[in-house]
């Protein structure tokens, strides 16, 4: 077995994040698009803030808090976006990346179609995206009841209202279509540089007793290299969780928070809602397809570090010598951990998490529809 080539900058296998680098963000221009969008909405939260204290109504609150709570996810994500940013290129320099034809051709066909699919996937979620926000901005006689940025402008500035309001829905389609979208890749990019990293490993892995003749040197040497490799990959991936933890927490927080506000708001306003089915449905599907491919992504490093441990258990490591099977156990304890992608203690992306989400999920439809009857 002859070791991997690593590669060089711009022979990436996904190359769409370049597009989305953290080096974009310290353009000047960039920089002062962004200020000045996160002064803009956070004056509008801000504002609307007020407005729930002065009022103090709690139907008034659930009217609102749904897109309330929206545009602060919105706004957290956009001041922390090139932390993330940093923290994946971060990860991408310090994984020693192999090239894509560094394994059988086999292995390589798989990665590149898998890149290829990558970029399918990307477009087919921009499409969503693009179908969701068109038809949360494209305006409708509840928007007022339901858009708190709208019912400001037009409370605030009557006479400028229809102009105010024009520039926000045009402002606000391209900053959460952008946004929406890079946090998408943001994630995808990492953890499918790592499948394919796991999947040239796994060929490493079981072609260590590639010849009938026992060479107990270049044993050792190929078991070192698949154990430093494995080391230094999942290293690196739970030191980037770790960086994102308490991000990703704040994020939970605020997505309950939203869903909750979201669950009030169709009990509470259901003339509204039946006003913006088609908004519904297409939001429900924009998410629906991230989470999917979110969980299938998760799952499949998950089985990758797996099948990791269980090729390792299938290799005739008993022709070997003291040394070298000493150096197979470590690989075997290394390996014996479980690897997920973990944000918290409690949640990773997973099918076993997509089932809970489910019936998490089944559990409030039921209980709305109950309510409805009752």
């Amino acid at each position: 077995m002859m070791f991997p080539k690593e590669r060089q900058k711009g022979e990436e296998p996904i190359k769409f994040y370049h597009m989305i680098d953290a080096n974009i963000f310290q353009l000047p221009l960039v920089r002062f698009c962004r200020v000045c969008i996160i002064l803009y909405y956070s004056l509008l939260f801000l504002t609307q803030t007020g407005l729930f204290l002065y009022k103090f109504e709690s139907l008034y609150f659930a009217q609102y808090s749904c897109t309330y709570f929206f545009s602060l996810i919105m706004i957290t994500y956009i001041v922390l976006f090139p932390i993330g940013a940093r923290t994946i290129q971060s990860f991408m320099e310090e994984v020693r990346w192999w090239k894509t034809d560094s394994a059988d051709v086999a292995i390589e066909k798989m990665t590149k179609r898998e890149s290829f699919q990558s970029i399918i996937i990307m477009v087919i979620n921009a499409f969503f995206v693009v179908v969701a926000l068109t038809a949360q901005l494209i305006p409708q006689n509840v928007d007022k009841r339901v858009f708190y940025e709208i019912a400001l402008l037009e409370d605030i500035f009557p006479k400028w209202a229809p102009v105010l309001t024009t520039i926000h829905r045009i402002q606000a389609l391209i900053v959460r279509f952008f946004t929406i979208v890079a946090s998408f890749g943001q994630f995808l990019y990492p953890f499918y540089n790592s499948r394919f990293q796991l999947y040239m490993l796994l060929y490493f892995i079981k072609n260590i007793n590639e010849k009938s003749a026992i060479d107990q040197w270049r044993i050792e040497q190929q078991l070192l290299f698949c154990l430093r490799s494995y080391i230094n990959l999942s290293k690196a991936s739970r030191k980037m969780l770790k960086k994102i933890e308490v991000i990703s927490l704040a994020y939970q927080v605020l997505i309950l928070v939203w869903s909750i506000s979201f669950a009030s708001y169709i009990l509470l306003f259901q003339d509204d809602v039946r006003q913006q089915n088609f908004r519904l449905v297409s939001l429900l599907m924009c998410g629906l397809f991230m989470l999917v491919i979110l969980f299938q992504i998760g799952q499949d490093i998950e089985d990758s570090v797996t099948k990791v441990f269980d090729t390792l258990v299938s290799t005739e490591w008993y022709n070997w010598n003291e040394s070298n099977k000493k150096i197979y156990l470590m690989f075997l304890v290394s390996a014996l951990k479980p690897y997920r992608v973990q944000f918290s203690e409690n949640y990773s992306l997973n099918y076993n998490m997509a089932g809970q989400l489910l019936q998490s999920a089944a559990s409030v439809v039921l209980v709305v529809y109950q309510l409805n009857f009752m």
